[in-house]
């Protein structure tokens, strides 16, 4: 049989570009390695081995030449007979497949020895050049003067077959050496390399060791597909600069090599938060490994019973080492766990034992991922209780078990709209801490308030339409809970845009047409405006009486459209409006009130309200503090039912809180 070895390398999986000059590298620096294995044993490789890289560059920063040194054993009959033989089988106990070679092959066109050997007690030296195209590999074999004395080999590989993707950065690059040869390392097996790049030389050992905690061993032992495997496990805490691709990952390695790529488990276990700023690696090894690396150990031979044994026995072990960590993530998760359910009631249904669900979490998953799986939890539930209910409803008459099964679904619907209930109350809890936020000075020093858009926006969103389905967008209840069932509304637009081009461009802060979601031919529906003031204006820029007045008079005898074009209010002079005012009641803002249509006082002292018969339209003036402590009121018996306190009172705190952090704050910068 003939043998091609150009076809053999191009019906192989072989790397190119930057990966292929990488790997040329990789295969040069192994053969050393076996080398000085060869001649000091690996117990003595790490103090006695020896190996050289040099890398020099062309004119345009690419790699030219490929310059690999040792002191090992040289190419004596045994080492030049498998060089030049494919596949050769000579190494294949500690992992040499032959074919490291065809990576050169692919990606150089010179390759040149020169080595010292011992042969019969006396020194040989020898040079050649390798051709694997030529029947005879071995081309100009010369023999050569031994200045050393001592064993040894350089390889050099030259002459790219493509100018493209040989740039290498020398930082990237002596990383990229450490990931490789990380696990002879941790072994204590690897001899001292040096790195020579562009005339700047730096040690790979030296690089990793002062990057690299002592590692810690673990030997596991299971099934995989039926067969006992044992594994070593070389547990360790890194500098993340050693390299981007090994930190908080595992490697999986055959003979002391990395095959394939690093696997990540930084967000699996959330090692990001691992103290001191480390990150952290496992080496994973043992005789299963090196029985089924492939060829170009890019990967493994596994079926999948043994790849997902494997993977659950390295989790395991990694789970075990890194305990502490991840308790000390569980305590940080089952605060989120309360966090979600606190705001999210309806949730809780999906758990019996908080910390039972919390340990069966990945330590990586934060709030959001939490949130995410309890609401799919939670969406099952439901769809499961819906498909009993609709069973039932086709059931016809039931008998006495159907019946027990009926009682139980619909107890646990109750239990859905009841916990759904209790998460409406939450975030109405909620907006009411914010609101109660917005009317604490936003500047204390200089006792301003926020802007009138803040509030305006937390309880609708300025600038829009809205039509009675938009409930989630706006927090209206906070004013009256009647303004949701509206069928349409605007948010600070124009009159124009609601009537048409005869209309004004005064914007009322809200107006709401057609309640209750229907209208009635030949009626006149109220219309609802609400008009706010900055919080804190001791006198209001406009009167706000006036204001809504003068708003009522640019609405006469127009007509309104909603989104879709349909007419939702026709307003005329039998129209009622019931306007709402909110601003603060200073002494001046009393007085002016007093003199206005809406001069009686609300029996609270908080407010004032009239009538305007001209306008049809009744008037309520309230303070801010009345409007959100009616809204407080009216939630009460629901905040009690949750056990929530006062929003008032937790707002109180929270400001005082964050005056004392703004304090402490000027504190310290006068200090330095």
């Amino acid at each position: 049989m003939k043998f091609d070895i150009l076809g053999r390398i191009s019906n192989m999986d072989l790397p190119d570009g930057k990966t292929a000059v990488l790997y040329s590298v990789y295969e040069a620096v192994s053969n050393s390695i076996h080398a000085i294995n060869d001649r000091f044993g690996e117990d003595l490789a790490s103090d006695r081995g020896l190996i050289s890289v040099d890398i020099s560059l062309n004119d345009h920063g690419e790699v030219n030449t490929i310059k690999v040194s040792d002191n090992g054993v040289g190419f004596n009959a045994h080492n030049i007979n498998s060089f030049e033989t494919s596949d050769s089988r000579y190494k294949y106990t500690r992992g040499g497949k032959g074919v490291g070679r065809f990576v050169w092959i692919k990606t150089f066109k010179d390759i040149s020895v020169e080595s010292h050997f011992e042969s019969d007690g006396l020194m040989e030296s020898i040079g050649f050049r390798f051709d694997p195209e030529s029947d005879i590999s071995i081309v100009d074999l010369k023999a050569l003067p031994n200045t050393s004395g001592e064993p040894g080999t350089t390889i050099t590989i030259s002459g790219r077959r493509t100018p493209q993707g040989g740039k290498l950065n020398q930082a990237t690059f002596m990383k990229d050496l450490a990931l490789h040869f990380f696990p002879l390392f941790i072994s204590g097996t690897l001899p001292n390399i040096d790195l020579t790049y562009n005339s700047e030389t730096r040690s790979l050992s030296d690089f990793i060791a002062d990057r690299v905690d002592p590692p810690v061993r673990a030997t596991v032992d299971f099934d995989a597909d039926g067969e006992p495997w044992s594994i070593n496990i070389d547990h360790m805490f890194i500098d993340p600069s050693i390299s981007t691709e090994l930190r908080n990952s595992y490697l999986l390695t055959a003979h002391g090599r990395l095959v394939g790529n690093p696997i990540s488990i930084d967000k699996r276990y959330a090692l990001k938060e691992l103290p001191n700023g480390k990150a952290y690696v496992a080496v994973i090894s043992g005789h299963p490994l090196d029985q089924r690396v492939d060829q170009q150990r890019l990967a493994f031979r596994f079926n999948d019973p043994q790849k997902n044994a494997l993977e659950a026995a390295v989790l395991a072990g990694i789970e075990q080492f890194l305990v502490d960590h991840i308790l000390s993530v569980r305590v940080r998760q089952r605060k989120i766990v309360e966090g979600v359910i606190y705001e999210h009631p309806q949730l809780s249904s999906q758990i019996d034992d908080i910390d039972e669900y919390v340990n069966n979490l990945y330590p990586g998953m934060d709030d959001e991922q939490i949130g995410q799986n309890l609401f799919v939890l939670l969406y099952r539930e439901e769809k499961d209780v819906r498909k009993r209910v609709a069973a039932l409803a086709d059931s016809g008459t039931l008998n006495d078990s159907q019946r027990a099964e009926a009682e139980q679904t619909l107890e646990e619907l109750s239990e859905q709209e009841r916990r759904r209930l209790a998460e409406l109350v939450v975030k109405r809890h909620q907006v009411l801490q914010a609101a109660n936020m917005l009317l604490k000075f936003e500047n204390s020093e200089s006792e301003s308030y926020y802007y009138e858009k803040v509030v305006h926006d937390l309880i609708c969103p300025m600038g829009k339409m809205y039509s009675s389905g938009d409930y989630d967008d706006h927090n209206l209840w906070i004013v009256d809970e009647s303004l949701s069932g509206y069928q349409f509304f605007s948010s600070d637009k124009t009159i124009r845009s609601l009537v048409g081009a005869g209309g004004s461009t005064k914007e009322p802060d809200l107006v709401f047409f057609n309640p209750l979601g229907f209208r009635r031919p030949e009626t006149n529906d109220p219309i609802t405006i609400v008009e706010f003031k900055r919080p804190g204006d001791k006198v209001p820029s406009k009167n706000p009486v006036d204001q809504v007045l003068g708003y009522i008079e640019e609405f006469m005898d127009h007509q309104v459209k909603d989104l879709d074009g349909e007419v939702v209010a026709d307003i005329n002079r039998q129209t009622p409006f019931n306007c709402y005012i909110v601003c603060e009641l200073t002494e001046e803002t009393r007085k002016l009130l007093e003199r206005s249509v809406a001069q009686t006082p609300m029996p609270d002292g908080q407010g004032y309200y009239g009538w305007s018969k001209p306008h049809n339209a009744s008037i309520q003036v309230i303070s801010f503090r009345k409007m959100l402590r009616d809204a407080m009121m009216r939630n009460r018996v629901f905040f009690d039912a949750l056990s929530l306190s006062n929003p008032s009172a937790m707002a109180k705190k929270r400001a005082a809180k964050a005056r004392e952090k703004k304090a402490a704050v000027k504190i310290q910068i006068s200090a330095e």
